[in-house]
């Protein structure tokens, strides 16, 4: 599995990482960065990164959790929306008019999600991430880690980016495999690199919901069939959600989700359309048997 992901991120040019965790066990199966990411550490599990689209997995949940909408609930998915103070835009300001929230995700709508986000209150996604267990600090022998940063904001432009993974939101490579791992498991795994080891955990961390992890399963497997990630459907019942995540000067590419026991989480640095991403994951799952861990 190592070798599979480090060859994956190898034929990258722009710093790259994955992550792979066992959601059953909470296994860490690898951790895997190119010399270009070498530069800045320990990047796959230390190094902060806005998440983009793959943060709808919990504007998504939050707003299951809080009977605001499930997957067949209609909402608008338009070409830009106009909230406080703050214009949103989706990608090209591509316009799906009313659609299911099924369909919204699996096309990474930022209008929905931003508008979902905002009607929340300010602890909202913080709560929600945290089920997930992006927030919460885990001390793993043999590794550094972070999970992520999902600050509470009153502040309601903040808090409409945060929706779909920009604003303040933080997160590592890690940080997102264990939010892919919750959704395969339907808990967060204790995740250690070391047979044995004990991992303690300090921060929050509530359950996440039988109707969120539904949810969310369903959705993330319309983005490999009919939505953003078709280009991995050839691999098994692969589920997940793509996301790019804008920076000045360009957007890094994320891939995050599971197929089976193996959950994981995929960036490029700066690498633009999360298609990239999605291309390495699938490299990486290519290289091993058909059926492993599937």
């Amino acid at each position: 599995m190592q070798n599979a992901a480090q060859h994956a991120v190898d034929t990258q040019g722009r710093k790259a990482m994955l992550v792979v965790i066992k959601p059953s066990t909470g296994e860490i199966l690898a951790v895997a960065q190119n010399a270009a990411a070498d530069v800045d550490g320990p990047a796959a599990t230390t190094g902060l990164y806005p998440p983009g689209s793959t943060f709808k997995i919990v504007t998504a949940g939050a707003a299951i959790d809080r009977d605001m909408a499930t997957p067949n609930t209609l909402l608008g998915c338009p070409g830009t929306i106009d909230i406080g103070h703050r214009t949103i835009p989706n990608y090209n300001k591509f316009d799906l008019g009313t659609v299911p929230m099924a369909k919204a995700f699996a096309n990474s709508c930022n209008t929905t999600f931003a508008e979902l986000a905002s009607r929340m209150p300010p602890t909202a996604l913080t709560v929600a991430a945290s089920q997930y267990g992006i927030g919460p600090d885990y001390t793993i022998d043999g590794l550094t880690t972070v999970t992520g940063t999902v600050p509470p904001t009153v502040n309601l432009a903040e808090r409409t980016e945060d929706g779909f993974g920009q604003g303040k939101v933080l997160v590592t490579p890690f940080g997102m495999a264990l939010a892919a791992a919750t959704v395969a498991a339907g808990k967060t795994p204790d995740p250690h690199l070391i047979v044995g080891s004990q991992t303690t955990e300090t921060g929050d961390h509530p359950t996440i919901t039988p109707a969120m992890l539904d949810g969310l399963r369903s959705m993330m497997r319309m983005v490999v069939t009919n939505g953003t990630a078709k280009d991995i459907n050839d691999m098994g019942d692969v589920r997940g959600k793509t996301g790019e995540a804008e920076f000045e000067g360009g957007s890094h590419a994320w891939f995050t989700g599971y197929r089976g026991d193996l959950a994981f989480s995929a960036l490029i640095v700066g690498g633009g359309s999360s298609e990239y991403a999605v291309r390495m994951v699938k490299m990486m799952l290519s290289e091993l048997p058909t059926d492993y861990l599937a």
